[in-house]
């Protein structure tokens, strides 16, 4: 077969050109360390390069997304730890406030002090996160939500929860209203609230009490009202929600004995002391109270000028009432941060399998695209071999020319 001197030519640079295209493609291979630089070098594996690289991107920015939710928890659990201290130093002060011995002066110093303890709960309510926002605002976290003036303090958030996506399928609650922390703190034991009427003068005192038949609740208002004479005290039960008097244990004239329970309509409390004729305790419904209503309402009774004795029972019922407030605050607060840390021990399970995920991302993309060095550097030597020779022979065959041999 006979072959053109145009044909021989044309192959020649065909091999060198394929030689080279080889060899770019190794050296490029070699430099930038992955074997799939454009898809065309294999269609599958780039698809999967392409499906996985998207995936590690998703898992970062969950992953992102869970450092902020533990950012804002984190802190969150902190402020609540130190809300519940002031609300400690808050309940030794009105503890310290029972001291029948106190005088004018010694209850204005022990308002002052609750004064600055409400101040510094104002602050705490009022934290800022790192970026500004308020963390008990709820949805309004642009703005401060608590204002305090000299009649209290009031609320202008909402009851909001601020969420983040931190997977394909959970957005995790990221911050608390304020309205949950410090608004709807239930009066009392919760499901209902006693106390002294603030005229009392005898030095009864009544305590939390406790549901005894939850179906029995009726959540109206008693009244428990005393009467001492001859020598002999008694009291009556009125519900003061119908006006008619509680048939159990009697209408009229029972008998009081000093830390003896009273129960009637599914609740049960004890009343000690000695009541003075005409002393009254109250039992009605609990209701949401603020926080900071409770503290007000203390300072306020503390700085009102005593009209007798301050170990009278209307003086310890109401501090007394305030002590249960403040105890209802502090199982509110550690209610909330326990939810908190819940979700913050959930980020931190996520987050263990963000980290796995990833690593199985990163190891799928070195299986896929990563260059066999040891190889790639053989198949580079090689190919500079064969490109060497194919330049070598088309120099040659150049040469072989029938005028070489015409002399």
């Amino acid at each position: 077969m006979r072959i053109s001197t145009l044909n021989q030519y044309d192959q020649g640079i065909a091999s060198i050109e394929s030689a080279q295209t080889l060899l770019a493609q190794t050296q490029l291979t070699l430099s930038t360390g992955k074997k799939v630089n454009t898809p065309s070098d294999d269609p599958i594996a780039a698809t999967q390069i392409l499906q996985t690289t998207d995936a590690q991107s998703v898992n970062t920015q969950y992953a992102s997304n869970q450092a902020v939710a533990k950012t804002l928890l984190t802190q969150t659990d902190s402020t609540l730890s130190q809300v519940t201290s002031v609300l400690q130093n808050v309940r030794t002060t009105l503890v310290s406030a029972g001291n029948g011995t106190l005088t004018t002066s010694n209850r204005s110093a022990l308002a002052a002090q609750l004064q600055s303890q409400l101040g510094q709960l104002v602050g705490l309510a009022n934290t800022q996160d790192a970026q500004g926002n308020y963390l008990f605002g709820g949805y309004q976290a642009a703005s401060a939500p608590f204002s305090q003036t000299a009649t209290g303090v009031t609320y202008s958030g909402d009851d909001g929860v601020r969420a983040i996506q931190v997977t394909a399928s959970r957005q995790i609650p990221a911050t608390v209203s304020g309205d949950q922390v410090f608004q709807r703190i239930r009066s009392g034991n919760g499901v209902f609230v006693t106390g002294a009427v603030q005229t009392n003068t005898g030095n009864g005192s009544i305590d939390t009490g406790q549901v005894t038949t939850p179906s029995a609740l009726t959540g109206d208002q008693y009244s428990i009202q005393f009467t001492v004479a001859a020598g002999q005290t008694t009291y009556a039960v009125t519900d003061t929600t119908t006006g008619q008097p509680v048939a159990a244990p009697a209408t009229s004239g029972n008998a009081y004995t000093s830390g003896s329970a009273i129960a009637f309509d599914g609740v049960k409390f004890t009343i000690s002391g000695t009541p003075s004729n005409g002393d009254a305790f109250s039992v009605g419904p609990s209701q949401n109270q603020s926080i900071f209503t409770t503290l007000q309402q203390a300072i306020t009774m503390l700085q009102a000028p005593s009209s007798g004795s301050s170990s009278s029972s209307g003086a310890l019922g109401s501090l007394a009432t305030s002590i249960q407030n403040v105890d209802q605050a502090m199982s509110q607060v550690s209610s909330v941060q326990a939810g908190v840390g819940t979700r913050e021990n959930e980020l931190t399970a996520l987050n263990s399998v963000n980290t796995a995920a990833d690593l199985q991302d990163t190891t799928t993309l070195s299986g896929l695209q990563s260059t066999d060095m040891a190889k790639a550097a053989s198949n580079l030597a090689e190919q500079q071999t064969v490109l060497s020779a194919a330049e070598e022979s088309f120099a040659k065959v150049q040469g072989n020319s029938l005028f070489n041999y015409i002399k």
